[in-house]
């Protein structure tokens, strides 16, 4: 029988798991330290994206991620670091590039990403209007004929997958996409994936989890957990002390480690942080989401802005913004639109949580009853967010989910 839940975290994955709960009958409490989607939910690029859901590592990334370390304005930067933690990390994310390893972990992500797609489509619609939902696919586009010349095996990839897609000359995305500028060297056009604002998502979705009889709180941090006889009793926050509860879940995305390690987890989820800008009064703003593929670049307009976000840091959790990166972020805009981008627009930047195979960690803690975790989505928080709440709520239920939890275990490591 359901009783009381409390989930760390007000973020997509959070709230979706919050969301799910409610439906279940259980009472839960949100809580966080920050605002209701103030953390890599506030600005991201706002893609719903089953057709780029892969994990990080894979065959010939190690190489590439290499050649990026000496290019300060390259989508992936690593600062190595003498921190036993990240070493180990490391290590697990060099077994995870195996191709085996890449091929089992995309198929696990892509079954993740579309049931979650169908949720977002079952939402309903009122709820998708509150935060600009669209399906309206995703023009993945290449500035030099040497990218575009993957284009082909990227298209079959997809297809074989069951995508529907389109392979676009220079030309012809040009026609399709007035925005898009004349370097563009070809395009790949995916008719299935989704946008939309995604701290509007969180914020609508947080309301409807209100209205539902939950508690939301915020600024509330959680100093550890209350474990007794090797079952969670509830959380300890500041400031109320001992919040009682019979399921407790983590989504606190890369502090979820941290809450963990006093219980004697290690779970290997790194801070990737990643950078975006948001400018309003553009009027170059293509129809649809345009991702750079060279870049790793999302161009992503909302109602009354344009989103920009890209690129990929591992350095720890080290706040601030840097503007080479940054401005590689516009550079690759600018290769990609025909219109001028202006000189201002609003910088940003969070943490995403990404675990050393690619996969987020969803499930429960083993040697402890009624703890669950679910963090470690890196740049798919957004696509995965309602799959990643429906999974948690059966496991904490005891169903049998529709997607297999076995990939995202937290043990696995």
């Amino acid at each position: 029988m359901a009783g009381r839940a409390v989930v760390v975290g007000a973020g997509a994955v959070g709230v979706a798991a919050a969301y799910y709960l409610t439906v279940d009958g259980w009472q839960v409490t949100v809580v966080d330290r920050s605002d209701v989607g103030g953390g890599c939910s506030y600005a991201n690029a706002g893609l719903i994206t089953p057709s780029h859901a892969a994990p990080l590592p894979g065959p010939g990334v190690l190489p590439q991620v290499a050649r990026w370390a000496l290019r300060p304005d390259s989508p992936v930067y690593v600062r190595p670091r003498p921190d036993p933690e990240f070493l180990r990390w490391g290590v697990r994310f060099v077994r995870a590039c195996r191709a085996g390893a890449h091929h089992r972990g995309a198929q696990a992500l892509r079954a993740l990403a579309r049931w979650s797609l169908e949720l977002y489509e079952s939402l309903p619609g009122s709820l998708r209007e509150a935060f600009g939902y669209r399906r309206a696919g995703l023009l993945n586009v290449w500035v030099t004929d040497a990218g575009f010349g993957h284009a082909a095996a990227e298209a079959d990839a997809l297809q074989r997958e069951g995508y529907r897609v389109e392979l676009l000359s220079s030309r012809e995305a040009r026609a399709r996409e007035p925005a898009l500028g004349p370097r563009v060297a070809g395009a790949l056009f995916v008719q299935d994936d989704a946008h939309g604002d995604c701290h509007a998502f969180v914020r609508a979705l947080a309301q409807v989890v209100a209205d539902r009889g939950a508690r939301v709180l915020t600024g509330v941090t959680v100093c550890g957990l209350a474990v007794h006889r090797g079952a969670v009793r509830g959380v300890e926050v500041s400031p109320g002390g001992l919040m009682p509860a019979d399921v407790v879940v983590l989504a606190a995305g890369a502090w979820t480690p941290a809450l963990l390690a006093p219980v004697g987890i290690r779970l290997p989820v790194e801070p990737a942080k990643g950078y975006s800008a948001t400018l309003t009064g553009y009027g170059g703003a293509p129809s649809a989401p345009v991702y750079v593929m060279e870049r790793r670049v999302a161009i992503t307009p909302l109602p009354g802005r344009l989103r920009i976000g890209g690129t990929l840091e591992l350095a720890g959790f080290v706040e601030g913004i840097n503007a080479q990166r940054y401005r590689a972020v516009l550079d690759a805009t600018r290769q990609a639109l025909a219109t001028p981008l202006p000189a201002d627009g609003r910088a940003w930047a969070g943490f995403r949580p990404l675990t050393a195979d690619g996969l987020p960690a969803i499930g429960p803690v083993p040697g402890v009853g009624g703890l669950y975790v679910a963090t470690g989505h890196g740049t798919l928080g957004f696509t995965l967010a309602p799959g990643t709440g429906r999974l948690l709520a059966d496991l904490v239920g005891g169903r049998a989910p529709r997607v297999s939890a076995d990939p995202f275990r937290v043990d696995r490591f």
